[in-house]
């Protein structure tokens, strides 16, 4: 490969992440909203296979993010799909493509459209959870057993994401609330 070719590959490549991260600073979509919603119950039904066959604790396990980690449900699902169970991820690919997802855009979508309903369910039902675990200093930590530490850290990563969701993804969302309640409360 000579050196204006590679110029050229770090530069498409640099231009990708930037419309990458562009993407994902966008607000919610009430059109992305919707349809991710639409495929929570052929979502629920694969959930419910996962659970049967114990797929689904590996991956719960997976999605609890680590220290420094954001928390993304769903990618970090998909991930997991990816490497340990490829054909669950066609079926999971098969039922998000009616609804115009890949695998990868809905786990996305859906990243951002919980943590947003995490974030209002906490304002709503116990606004001061977030101060009382901002009011946890690392020493507290780090004076639990190693597998409690660890859990907690990942608390701590996973309320950091729902501490800094954007105000217009959690506008979006309270106006589905409701659906996302039947959904959730079943």
């Amino acid at each position: 490969m000579n050196v204006m070719t590679r110029v050229f590959a770090a530069a498409a490549m640099s231009v990708v992440f930037v419309f990458s991260a562009q993407a994902e600073d966008k607000p919610l979509t009430e059109d992305q909203t919707k349809r991710f919603i639409q495929t929570l119950p052929a979502m629920e039904k694969l959930g419910d296979e996962f659970n049967e066959s114990g797929k689904s604790e590996f991956m719960q396990k997976d999605a609890m993010p680590k220290a420094g980690e954001a928390f993304k449900p769903y990618s970090t699902a998909m991930a997991s799909l990816k490497k340990n169970y490829p054909a669950d991820l066609k079926r999971v690919s098969s039922a998000v493509k009616p609804h115009g997802f890949s695998a990868d855009q809905w786990a996305s979508v859906g990243d951002r459209v919980m943590v947003a309903y995490m974030a209002l369910q906490m304002e709503a039902e116990d606004p001061r959870t977030i101060a009382m675990m901002e009011g946890m200093d690392q020493s507290m930590i780090d004076m639990m057993p190693p597998e409690a530490r660890a859990q907690m850290e990942g608390v701590f990563a996973m309320m950091e994401t729902v501490r800094n969701v954007p105000e217009a993804d959690k506008a979006m969302v309270r106006k589905f609330k409701p659906e996302l309640d039947a959904h959730m409360n079943r």
